[in-house]
């Protein structure tokens, strides 16, 4: 009986301790030793996010964003994601704000793309430790009040800006920052330029106020224009046509120079002249708006404005087929409501830098005069193609001339400015 007891208790212990050994082991729920050391694979993932970051940053972008501060501009950014949830006024340009897509572009007065950033959610867990590691010291470190801005040079002219919290120590946003695109329009804004022996000395001291007021508020503003960018070109504009004489005269003489124009029409005068328009047109000038009563859009409501803007607009879609994307308020009379109401109806505002003064001093010497004694980069020349500018028909041809004798290409203003002449 006692053996056979132990035979039971025996081969019961062999049992228990096969099923112990069988039983598989889980390293997976076993807590982790202090100070064990960790494979080298853990930190990989942030490794390849900064050697990421960094190759694109060469390119001129950001991950998720097919856009660059190379030769990007913000009419493909508008085609292709539409328009930006916000856009806001700030240092050298403007900054347009993609919420989904956690990209913000800022670009200059011309639309070129000079600032990409990022705020994407897998580099808010990259330390400042991790940068270094990865790029090595910063060629500069900004210290501004809230945070610290990491700067590497690419290798092309273009800065990655890696913009750190002090609160956090890890990466906000970053920024791929191209600083001559920054600075090629920004701050290109010039003085309006001509005179007139007609007027009285009042009427000079507000016109030079105009003026003055005019390119201030110009530069604040992202749809308004007062003169394209730093380069050899120049634009030629003819505002309050189209007549059966004089418009029809001046679009033959810029053919004949192989030359573009740029016609503000006004609404009112479309529906008189439609052959002219279409002629304008079809010789490849841009057919633009001029409001459809010249009036002082400034003094009128909001609605009242719109009105004047969209019937122009129909007018000449009506004859052309196109609604011009470009207008010009008569007497450059602007504020901020015709720019907001303006933008809201696609277009931008395309004042002067040059004004022939043709309405005042109607001799085409003086018309000449004007321009060739102020022209710069980037002007653009006000002139007039109504029924009583038989002085500036004459001058044209000299004009274009002297201006092509001086290495100057005319060009019309979507060319010259980068933005649409057509919605």
């Amino acid at each position: 009986m006692k053996k056979t007891l132990w035979m039971i208790l025996f081969f019961s212990s062999i049992i228990v301790t096969a099923c112990v050994s069988e039983k598989p082991h889980d390293s997976k729920n076993l807590p982790p030793k202090e100070n064990a050391i960790q494979p080298k694979e853990v930190n990989r993932p942030t490794s390849q996010l900064l050697t990421e970051i960094m190759d694109l940053a060469k390119k001129g972008t950001v991950k998720d964003c097919p856009f660059n501060v190379l030769d990007s501009i913000m009419e493909q950014v508008k085609t292709e994601w539409g328009d930006p949830d916000t856009v806001d006024q700030a240092g050298l340009g403007f900054y347009a704000t993609f919420n989904k897509k956690k990209i913000v572009l800022g670009y200059n007065k011309a639309g070129e793309i000079f600032d990409v950033r990022s705020y994407a959610s897998d580099m808010k867990d990259v330390s400042e430790q991790m940068i270094v590691k990865a790029f090595g010291q910063p060629a500069e470190i900004k210290n501004n009040n809230n945070e610290n801005i990491y700067v590497y040079g690419t290798g092309h002219d273009i800065q990655l800006k890696i913009i750190i919290p002090k609160s956090s120590k890890t990466i906000d946003h970053i920024s791929v920052f191209n600083p001559k695109r920054a600075e090629s329009t920004g701050d290109y804004i010039l003085d309006i330029k001509g005179s007139s022996n007609k007027l009285t000395d009042s009427a000079w001291a507000s016109m030079q106020k105009w003026r003055k007021d005019i390119v201030l508020f110009a530069k604040n503003q992202e749809n308004v224009f007062i003169n394209g960018p730093n380069k050899k070109k120049v634009a030629l504009t003819f505002d309050d046509g189209p007549d059966e004489v004089i418009t029809p005269a001046i679009i033959d003489i810029l053919a004949a120079h192989h030359v573009k124009g740029n016609f503000f029409f006004i609404g009112s005068r479309v529906k008189e002249h439609p052959e002219v328009v279409m002629e304008a047109f079809k010789q490849g000038n841009l057919v633009l708006n001029h409001s459809y009563h010249h009036l002082e859009l400034t003094k009128l409501n909001k609605e009242a404005v719109r009105k004047e803007i969209t019937d122009t607009g129909q007018a000449i879609k009506s004859v052309t087929g196109k609604e011009p994307a470009i207008i010009r308020t008569p007497y450059g009379d602007t504020n901020t409501d015709v720019a907001a109401i303006s933008k809201q109806e696609g277009y931008s505002i395309v004042l002067w830098s040059i004004d022939t003064l043709d309405w005042s001093q109607k001799d085409s010497k003086n018309i000449v005069n004007n321009v060739l004694a102020n022209v710069r980069n980037g002007d653009i020349i006000l002139m007039h193609s109504d029924s009583d500018k038989g002085e500036t028909k004459k001058a044209l041809p000299l004009l274009i001339e002297e201006l092509q004798k001086r290495n100057f290409e005319i060009v019309d203003l979507q060319d010259l400015l980068n933005i649409k002449g057509y919605q």
